[in-house]
């Protein structure tokens, strides 16, 4: 037998001396003298209680297979529990109310839930105690659409399959569906909390009175406060990610550091910065760079390969890396007088705006100038910030007239009230494919309170002096 067997058994069990006598026997063989001695010591009174013994050498060898055997043995059933532990949660969710719902069939979980206990033998769980001590607590986020048939199982399934020592908490924040779309907001609703133990116990809990039919228990101060931090977080991810894929296409080469995209204008890509955003460059420069070699094209960005760990800057979110992975766009729908900003199928912001009827162009075109008071001062009729689309006469901008918001009284231009256009200045960077049509957007508005606004660090001289903007306001 290879002894790479028994040192994989040992490394597992350093306080079984008879593994270690094994493995001494076998360096022995070997001619691996020095091995062999290190290891008749680990074993003590085993190696002398055999040694001395006039017990043939099969038995000992037959003793051998079979604790590597065992050992194998073990590792099967560990991952065979956790794929039906999977499966039978998955299915659970088909066709059963949430855990700890009146009716529920607790008989069930709880077997689940013993299974796993019942799994570990007592050396394993005093080395799981032991972990215990010393295991920092984590809280990891992820977010799922709710309505319209769902109740967000992937994302639970995904949660529970990815539970392991290293996280102790996953919360499941929920989306509202609308149609095909999912809408963001700042303090969405916790869903699902799945935790594990220092034991490896998981646990599932619905936070849905809708869903468990049941008066769930309140979450606590400390998750809500961590998932609005994390929804924040993904923004600026968001924003940072889509202005690294701007200055690509722009420049053909990609930035070194935040300050090439935090240049004066023309060259502010970005027009705020974030906290957080230094921290965040290298890991969403790493994933867009992965993105384009595997789609040269452009398009849906694919994980990061070996971006994804737990120690990086996005070990909060499930799976190592930010939730919201697609390219920000802006739509505009020209019927609900609507503009949002969306990554992938996830609506962030829907803001109400003033449009031009007819007079307002429909098709595709993109951020090109970023503008601070378009008309050299913040009362002028362009207001506070201004976004030119595609070199047009035509642009997004603030209006000194915010009672024509939700109306078509401009000459074409996209209409914003003061605290919109600011924070859309701030999200989107140059370079954002802008769509405008008809019935593309849910009439939901999405806007969050005046605190709440995605808005930090402006970055100095974005205002153009060597040019006097006519849009057609």
């Amino acid at each position: 037998m290879q002894n790479t067997h028994l040192r994989s058994y040992v490394k597992k069990h350093p306080d079984n001396k008879m593994a270690w006598y094994l493995l001494g026997k076998e360096y022995l063989n070997e001619g691996q003298e020095a091995k062999a001695n290190y290891c008749f010591q680990q074993a003590g009174e085993v190696y002398e209680a055999f040694e001395r013994s006039k017990a043939p050498a099969d038995i000992w060898v037959d003793y051998q297979n079979k604790l590597v055997e065992a050992a194998e043995q073990k590792e099967k059933k560990r991952r065979m529990r956790k794929m039906w532990l999977t499966l039978l949660m998955l299915l659970m969710l088909a066709g059963l109310p949430p855990a700890d719902a009146p009716g529920f069939a607790r008989d069930a979980g709880d077997a689940l839930a013993a299974a796993l206990d019942s799994a570990e033998d007592e050396e394993a769980a005093a080395k799981d105690q032991d972990a215990a001590a010393a295991l920092q607590a984590s809280n990891t986020f992820t977010a799922a659409g709710f309505g319209g048939g769902s109740l967000g199982e992937g994302a639970l399934a995904s949660a529970m399959s990815d539970a392991n020592e290293g996280v102790r908490t996953t919360a499941v924040l929920g989306m509202k569906a609308s149609g095909d779309w999912m809408l963001w907001k700042r303090d969405m609703p916790v869903k699902y909390i799945v935790q594990t133990t220092g034991k490896g116990r998981l646990t599932a809990q619905s936070y849905d009175p809708k869903q468990c039919e049941c008066e769930p228990p309140d979450v606590s101060n400390k998750i809500k406060q961590l998932a609005q931090a994390w929804t924040e977080k993904q923004e600026s991810a968001a924003a940072l990610s889509s202005a690294i894929a701007s200055y690509h296409k722009k420049n053909g080469a990609w930035p070194k550091s935040l300050g090439n995209l935090t240049r004066p204008f023309p060259n502010n890509i970005l027009g705020e910065t974030m906290p957080g955003m230094s921290e965040m460059f290298p890991e969403l420069l790493a994933l867009n760079q992965n993105a384009n070699a595997s789609n040269p094209s452009g398009g849906k960005q694919g994980n990061g390969g070996d971006t994804d760990s737990r120690a990086g800057v996005f070990g909060d979110t499930l799976g190592g890396q930010p939730f919201l992975q697609e390219r920000l766009r802006i739509v505009v729908d020209k019927k609900k007088h609507r503009l949002a900003v969306i990554s992938g199928t996830t609506i962030i912001r829907n803001y109400e705006v003033g449009l031009g009827g007819e007079r307002t162009p429909e098709g595709s075109f993109a951020i090109s100038d970023k503008v601070v008071n378009p008309n050299g001062r913040s009362d002028g009729e362009f207001g506070t910030r201004g976004m030119q689309l595609s070199d047009t006469n035509y642009a997004i901008h603030g209006t000194n007239e915010p009672d024509s918001i939700g109306l078509d009284e401009s000459l074409g231009c996209i209409r914003m009230s003061k605290g919109d256009v600011e924070e859309l200045f701030a999200l989107a960077p140059q370079g954002t494919p802008v769509q405008i049509g008809n019935d593309l957007l849910p009439e939901e508005t999405l806007v969050p309170g005046d605190k709440e606004r995605y808005r930090d660090t402006l970055v100095p001289k974005q205002n153009n002096p060597n040019k006097t903007y006519h849009w057609l306001n």
